[in-house]
């Protein structure tokens, strides 16, 4: 069984200038290098007609887990996340990730619907989170969906920055 949650992020920046960063591995190096206090990498990357498909390897450090994960790990997790970002049509689009969290039974996968004008976009994720432990899995689960929460917005902080330091 898995637990579905939804957030919602605005970025203050154009959607043209959100795509463009999207599509553009510089943009997820430093995604990688800043949204944990351990720097991550951009394992592959590809951009072709307007899409990108980014696979990222991040370190979840302890302190950002719910108590109830830290209980039972003994250090950072390691994130493979696979993100699709498709060409946008009419200023908005929907990107597919994927996440599996190495050596865990969790692992987590969306869509975020993406929808912009020429001063803000949103962000609106899907989220579907997956704890694979008999019993506690459920329990869990909506503790790993509120710390993607506050990771998801701590994203769109580093987007708004990275958009305004380079494009």
């Amino acid at each position: 069984m898995a637990t579905r949650s939804e957030n919602t992020i605005t970025i203050n920046q154009p959607i043209d200038k959100v795509h463009e960063a999207l599509t553009t591995e510089a943009y997820w190096a430093y995604i990688a290098a800043n949204l944990s206090p351990e720097a991550g990498e951009v394992n592959e990357f590809s951009a072709a007609d307007g899409s990108a498909d980014v696979t990222l390897f991040e370190v979840l450090p302890l302190d950002v887990l719910p108590e109830a994960v830290r209980a039972m790990i003994s250090q950072a997790l390691k994130v493979k996340r696979v993100v699709n970002v498709p060409a946008f049509n009419n200023n908005a689009g929907t990107i597919n990730y994927l996440a599996d969290v190495k050596g865990t039974p969790v692992d987590f996968k969306g869509t975020i619907a993406v929808n912009g004008d020429d001063t803000a976009t949103t962000f609106a994720y899907s989220n579907e989170v997956s704890v694979n432990i008999p019993f506690m899995g459920p329990a869990i689960e909506p503790k790993v969906a509120d710390a993607l929460g506050e990771l998801f917005g701590n994203e769109g902080a580093l987007t708004e920055k990275w958009i305004s330091e380079n494009l």
